[in-house]
């Protein structure tokens, strides 16, 4: 008699391997989509910081000048004649903050305007100068986090382009969930709230960092916080544009890289 044929059985996969694989990809993807918004972020940042973050665009959109011919004789620590400066005066003053707190901080407390008889006149206040020395640490960090992206960028987009493209569902959930997260947090709160929860969680507690416009040239001139708005509006929009072009940039320099010279 023939004897039955018999089915071999395929060896088992490991327990929990195919999921081990999904995990490691996905991971991998995460990583390396969150390293191009922080590269997108640092050079829209950066660009935009050599353009004084738009303040003589923002200076006619938002007022400021009227803003400062109402607040300005209202200063409580006898800095007067600030709003008898004009539009490039106010511009400069500007510009000279910007560039010393993209320089460590150097330079804050020399700052000085020319009041109605030619006398200078100390900008800012001590509180202040101490507030923009600490924003200067935070660019710093800034500048640190935006090399190390920089620096694992191209190694990631290898990590990614080597694993199968984790499920779109998965990737969108991983995505939007913070992001959603963070819509939540401003409808319900508001964004002044949260503005004002960035400031408590980045600055030093015992650093003064909430400026009234009647005690703050510094904050008159920038009609802070109304200023930070406009200024977030173009990181956020140039963070969107340049995300992807960072995202598919690193993907196509490792598969030029492995396909070799032409």
């Amino acid at each position: 008699m023939a004897k039955k044929a018999t089915r071999k059985k395929a060896p088992r996969r490991p327990a929990g391997a195919p999921g081990a694989t999904g995990a490691a990809a996905l991971t991998a993807w995460f990583c390396y989509a969150l390293t191009t918004v922080v590269l997108a972020l640092g050079v829209t940042w950066a660009l935009y910081a050599q353009a004084d973050y738009g303040y003589a665009f923002w200076y006619k959109t938002l007022d400021i000048d009227r803003h400062i011919e109402q607040y300005g004789p209202l200063n409580r620590f006898q800095r007067a004649d600030f709003e008898a400066l004009d539009a490039d005066q106010h511009m400069e003053l500007f510009h000279r903050i910007r560039v010393a707190v993209h320089d460590g901080g150097e330079g804050l407390a020399s700052i000085r305007y020319p009041d109605r008889q030619g006398t200078p006149v100390t900008l800012l206040r001590p509180a202040e100068v101490q507030h923009l020395r600490d924003v200067a640490h935070l660019i710093d960090s800034g500048r640190w986090a935006l090399a190390v992206a920089f620096l694992v960028w191209l190694p990631l987009a290898a990590g990614v382009a080597r694993r199968p493209a984790p499920d779109w569902r998965r990737r969108a959930l991983v995505a939007v969930t913070p992001l959603l997260a963070m819509v939540v947090w401003l409808l319900v709160s508001g964004p002044e709230a949260v503005f004002y929860q960035f400031h408590i969680w980045l600055f030093p507690a015992d650093h003064e960092w909430f400026f009234y416009w009647q005690d703050s040239l510094m904050s008159t001139l920038m009609k802070a916080p109304v200023l930070f708005g406009g200024i977030a509006v173009v990181l956020v929009g140039g963070t969107l544009v340049l995300t992807p072009l960072f995202y598919r940039g690193g993907l196509w320099l490792i598969g030029r890289l492995r396909r070799g010279p032409l």
